[in-house]
């Protein structure tokens, strides 16, 4: 016998249940029952207690911030700026007998005791070949070089100077900074776009902004002095960290086997042995290398990726995990019953005229 109209609407209906319904569970928490796995040790830890373990990054964000904010407060800039950044002098004086960089720094702090003086000398395979002179004071380079006389006889006939004057020092700064924002802002955008959810992508530009705010803070705690290079090494700092906060945003959202847990773990493999692998990289290149440039590079990129296993590994896993596990089927069962909602106001409002066509059909028979 043929089904009616309205017999093929509740079919139709129960078979779009049942289909939202699987959808469902093959999401976030429905997954985590059906395939619960038990882990041991640090995994176990990690597994069960991973919302106690975001306090951990959370903590040194808040405290990251507040440090940040005093920086700017006390100094006017949020970091220490070189002489490259708000001008100055370097002097360069060529040696060939090693000289106590302690000693020399002490006589011209002592004797420019109102300027910025920083020592420092440049080596080729362990052995000192140059002086190096750097000050805020551009019209301290003739009584700096005659101070140098003293130690070093003839530096002030040997020596080179290069001043780089205030405003274009700060005019370059300006410029470095307005690149950090327009590739903040694009790595952002790139996201947003990837993976089409604003919670998800706003998670891993938290992981990325977290790590850059925390290598800022403990470089300015360190007394460093940052130039061109680095914030060479921060824009860096910027794709490698939005590197496997994609990586792992990418396996949890796009992957469908095993638990969101599982696919965390999955991603943690690869991620973390890049991680590991960059972080030998750059402590090798740190202890043999004799540029002073390239030794601020590896420096601001080994406290970046230090920082980046706990903010993209415990921060922005709990954080995504939570959004996976609770804030998504929460939706989606929202979604299905509003769906079903409408359905059955229209499947109503179907019956409706149904019944008046039949009425009608009926009242034409009866007067036949």
């Amino acid at each position: 016998m043929a089904l009616s109209r309205r017999e093929r609407r509740e079919q139709r209906w129960k078979a779009n249940k049942e289909t939202r319904l699987e959808q469902l569970k093959n999401i976030g928490h429905g997954s985590h029952v059906l395939e619960k796995k038990e882990y041991k040790g640090i995994l176990g830890i990690y597994d069960r207690h991973y919302l106690k373990l975001l306090w951990i990054p959370m903590i040194l964000l808040v405290i990251a911030l507040g440090l940040f904010v005093y920086q700017i407060a006390t100094t006017g800039d949020f970091i220490n700026k070189g002489v490259s950044l708000k001008g100055g002098v370097v002097i360069t004086v060529p040696v060939e007998t090693p000289v106590d960089l302690t000693q020399v720094s002490s006589l011209l702090k002592a004797k420019f005791s109102g300027d910025e003086i920083d020592v420092r000398s440049t080596n080729e395979f362990g052995v000192q070949k140059a002086l190096i002179v750097l000050t805020d004071n551009i019209d301290a380079n003739d009584a700096i070089l005659e101070e140098l006389d003293t130690i070093i006889p003839g530096a002030s006939e040997n020596a080179s100077s290069e001043t780089t004057g205030a405003a274009l020092g700060g005019s370059f700064f300006s410029e470095t900074i307005k690149a950090m924002i327009f590739a903040f802002v694009f790595m952002g955008i790139v996201v947003f776009f990837s993976f089409r959810a604003f919670m998800p992508s706003l998670m891993v530009i938290l992981s990325v902004f977290a790590d850059i705010i925390e290598t800022i803070v403990v470089v300015n705690l360190l007394g460093m002095k940052i130039s061109g290079a680095g914030i060479a090494a921060l824009l860096m700092l910027i794709g490698y960290s939005v590197d496997t906060d994609i990586l792992l945003t990418t396996r949890v959202l796009k992957s469908k086997e095993g638990t969101v847990f599982q696919r965390t773990l999955n991603a943690a493999n690869t991620g973390i042995m890049l991680t590991t692998t960059a972080l030998i990289a750059v402590t090798v290149s740190l202890f043999f290398t004799q540029s002073e440039v390239i030794k601020e590079i590896m420096i601001i990129m080994l406290i970046g990726l230090l920082f980046d296993l706990v903010n993209t590994w415990l921060q922005n896993t709990a954080l995504l995990r939570y959004y996976m596990e609770r804030i998504l089927p929460r939706r989606m069962a929202a979604r299905e019953g509003r769906e079903e909602a409408h359905e059955r106001r229209v499947d109503k409002v179907a019956e409706e005229v149904e019944d008046e066509m039949e009425a009608e059909e009926n009242e034409e028979g009866g007067r036949r």
